[in-house]
């Protein structure tokens, strides 16, 4: 064995303490809900067996895959969430490759490609056996959204879906379309998001407290309102679609565009970056967006100004359905256009007024005192 694996074997033990230290400080549910006292022995023999597969080189057996599952079914016995074990995957997936870097020197060259190479290969085929063995604990009621929660984060990392697949059907393109909560969302309930998309076989996770994401084989504005609903508060939505294989693009699409849409409690469309890129490159150009909020503080002067510019847009200019979905007369909206006209200095009807008023609008609504 060379110098390389002598080091790693020698110090198994304190990088296992140390894996285990940083599950528990950066995964929250560890904290309120500690997996059990076997993390540090299973930190421990899936270094042992890395380095003894690897010098030999073989791969992963079928015993080591299920004692992974094994792991992963108890994981979810005791209440750990999908998105706190896709953490911690990635976590011990970039703690094995620095604690094999920051050993390695210019004269084990051959022997770190042979461990990196190792870990490249057989991490993916122990994360699967990880991600199969999990479902199995969280009981029946569980199962498929589990299954499918696990499925949604496949496709929009562009990783393998076969060993999630089984019985489940996977479309050759997707709509993604992530929902921005304004605070953070309790776990009953994007548990409660997840399970009401799985009784339809649409896969759906949570990201972040705040971030929901839906993949959807076709239209997804359905599900998106009816997760909205269930969110119970208005939701900034954004939506992209791509194949199979080619979804994270999509994913960040549709997340740059729900920041910055305007949040809703029943959206009528989903926006994609067609429909909100003026307001996307205007929250990444800070100065922009300072000048852009000399127009917030001017539609503030009159009441209901934003509203009613809001629905103007919304309906093409259309005066008849714009002051319907107002509830007001359409005399009352020629008014209110007026009165825009007058303290901003821009016509509402004009092609400078679309452009700048609409990104007002939709800058006014998503963050919160823009006009202040």
């Amino acid at each position: 064995m060379s110098a390389l694996f002598d080091a790693l074997r020698e110090r198994v033990e304190v990088h296992a303490r140390r894996a285990v230290e940083t599950y528990t400080h950066e995964v929250s549910e560890y904290q309120s809900s500690p997996p059990g006292d076997d993390m540090y022995d299973f930190a421990v023999l899936i270094r042992r067996r890395t380095l003894d597969l690897s010098v030999a080189g073989r791969p992963l057996t079928d015993t080591d895959l299920t004692r992974i599952a094994e792991v992963g079914r108890r994981r979810a016995e005791v209440g750990l969430s999908v998105p706190s074990q896709e953490q911690v995957l990635g976590l011990h997936t970039a703690m094995m490759i620095r604690e094999v870097h920051d050993l390695a020197r210019p004269e084990h060259v051959t022997d770190l490609l042979r461990v990196v190479g190792w870990l490249g290969a057989q991490g993916v085929r122990a994360r699967s056996a990880y991600l199969r063995g999990y479902p199995k604990g969280v009981g029946a009621a569980r199962l498929l959204p589990t299954r499918l929660e696990i499925l949604a984060r496949a496709l929009i990392a562009d990783e393998p879906v076969a060993p999630f697949v089984a019985d489940l059907r996977v479309a050759a393109r997707y709509r993604v379309a992530v929902l921005t909560t304004p605070n953070r969302t309790a776990r009953r309930t994007q548990a409660e998001v997840v399970t009401a998309l799985a009784a339809d076989r649409i896969p759906a996770t949570w990201l972040a407290p705040d971030e929901a994401v839906i993949v959807c084989p076709g239209e997804a504005l359905a599900w998106v309102r009816r997760a909205v609903t269930l969110i119970g508060r208005p939701c900034g939505v954004g939506a992209a679609e791509g194949p199979v294989g080619g979804l994270a693009p999509a994913l960040t699409w549709a997340r740059e565009a729900s920041r910055v849409a305007p949040p809703e409690s029943s959206p009528e469309r989903l926006p994609e970056i067609a429909d909100l890129f003026v307001e996307m490159a205007v929250a990444g150009a800070p100065a922009v967006d300072g000048w852009l909020r000399t127009y917030a503080r001017a539609l503030a002067a009159g009441p209901d100004l934003v509203t009613t510019l809001r629905a103007y847009y919304a309906h093409d200019m259309n005066r008849v359905t714009a002051a319907a979905a107002l509830h007001i007369h359409p005399r009352t909206l020629d008014y209110r256009l007026r009165r825009v006209r007058d303290v901003s200095g821009v016509d509402p009807g004009s092609t400078l007024g679309v452009r700048l008023l609409s990104a007002t609008v939709a800058r006014t609504l998503t963050v919160r005192h823009y006009a202040d």
